[in-house]
């Protein structure tokens, strides 16, 4: 949240002089990703506080920051909540791509004690506010990325990146402000739950998935169990199953599955005993997570979440259906999510018009007009200019507002969860193409099976 420099931080409430060191109630959930993935991590009141700052010195280093922006330490706003993004990025070296695995959106309301999230499955609809046609969520990130590599090889200005664009994305798509993030690498996400000593998950049917080195394959059976970090990686990311098509798991499976894990997260860390079990989770937060949460802030937020636990833990539901080749969300589930994180965050409707990209009324309809008439190839529009025809719906539902600034066409996206639309129609009733097994283990990609 953007803060007044001028207003003087609140003092300490009376109450938390009063927690004792066993109880652990300075709770900071690691915010995970992939789906993944926030959990403020569970600090202890007594925790050895230096160990603390130095995991934080480095988590708090915000890669993102533009090179015109000053560096300013945030202070915490007590009582007044807090809007991030939870972003799930696989950087694995010759398997990775810069596409957003996992992306939920959060708030933290310390008055409530409520922590408010809402899955955004991989595929939906989106529009990039000042530039011209539609986009699948996950790629916005890369896109922002190449258009800073692009600006910096030219010698230009870098104005934008991976998660400025996202961030003004979302708030475009939800109508609150995402100030901040929380990145969290794959490679972080399976050591941070070895360092918990496992979670306890209900796995919801029996899973046959691959690897990422192919010819490796694992089986997770149904039923509650102990998970270790590969196999909660492989139980949220599952999708394609060596079985057969009919075993295959939807974007809206793994969403569902995220929930699980962040729950399952938050309740293994505050129930941790130990300092040594405690300084071996921070050494791993601060190799894998990135945040542009300041220092204060994050402490502020694990005092004033002293006492939450995963029953606070409110999961909106987006109601996505598939529609080739998007994700789309029905306007009714869209209204509620949007009213209800506006609640949280304590802020009331937005003055400007958001973009209904992804609402399934609206899109249906400019997609059929696109079928009618093929899209050429985007070209950068200027000024106020309007949405290629191509984009205009049959009938003028609720319009996101023209772009205020230059537009630019953003580069390609790699290959990957994010590539283009297909071409041929699909039955809106069956499951992403993404999703369908092949019909033997591919031999040229490394990113396959639950990896995808």
């Amino acid at each position: 949240m953007q803060a007044k420099n001028d207003k003087p931080q609140a003092p300490a409430k009376q109450p938390r002089k009063r927690i004792k060191r066993g109880q652990r109630s300075k709770r900071m959930y690691l915010l995970l990703a992939g789906c993944l993935f926030l959990c403020l991590l569970a600090v202890g009141a007594g925790f050895a506080l230096n160990q603390l700052d130095k995991t934080l010195d480095v988590v708090t280093v915000d890669p993102y920051k533009l090179p015109d922006q000053p560096v300013v330490e945030k202070p915490y706003e007590q009582k007044k909540s807090i809007a991030f993004a939870i972003v799930g990025v696989d950087t694995r070296k010759n398997i990775g791509m810069l596409n957003t695995d996992v992306l939920v959106v959060a708030v933290a309301n310390p008055v409530t004690q409520k922590l408010s999230m809402v899955s955004l499955p991989r595929d939906t609809r989106v529009q990039i506010p000042g530039y011209p046609g539609y986009h699948k969520v996950n790629e916005v990130f890369a896109l922002g990325e190449n258009i800073r590599k692009d600006a910096e090889i030219k010698g230009k200005p870098v104005t934008e990146n991976g998660m400025t664009m996202l961030k003004k994305t979302l708030n475009h798509m939800l109508g609150i402000s995402v100030e901040h993030y929380v990145q969290l690498d794959f490679e972080g996400f399976t050591a941070v739950i070895d360092k918990l000593g496992g979670i306890t998950v209900d796995v919801d049917r029996d899973l046959v998935y691959e690897l990422p080195k192919q010819g490796v394959y694992r089986s997770l059976k149904k039923g509650k169990q102990l998970l270790n970090g590969e196999q909660a990686l492989g139980f949220v990311r599952h999708r394609i199953d060596r079985r057969g098509d009919a075993y295959n798991s939807s974007d809206f499976d793994r969403n569902r599955r995220q929930q699980q894990v962040i729950r399952a997260v938050a309740e293994k860390s505050m129930s941790m005993d130990g300092l040594s079990s405690l300084t071996a989770v921070l050494d791993t937060v601060g190799q894998h997570i990135k945040t542009d949460l300041s220092k204060d802030q994050i402490k502020g937020l694990a005092l004033d979440f002293a006492s939450f636990s995963s029953s606070n833990m409110v999961t909106l539901d987006n109601g996505a259906i598939w529609s080739s080749p998007y994700s789309l969300w029905p306007r009714e589930n869209m209204q509620a999510v949007r009213t209800a994180l506006q609640t949280e965050v304590g802020a009331a409707g937005p003055g400007e018009q958001l973009s209904d990209a992804a609402v399934a009324e609206v899109a249906k309809v400019e997609m059929k007009a696109e079928k009618r008439t093929p899209a050429p190839n985007p070209k950068p529009t200027t000024g106020t200019k309007e949405q290629p025809k191509t984009q205009k719906p049959a009938t003028p539902p609720n319009k996101a507002p023209e772009p205020t600034q230059e537009p630019v066409t953003p580069p390609t996206v790699p290959d990957g969860n994010g590539g283009e639309p297909s071409p041929e129609p699909t039955d809106s009733n069956m499951p992403p193409p993404d999703i369908l097994a092949p019909p033997a283990p591919a031999t040229d990609s490394a990113d396959i099976g639950q990896t995808g």
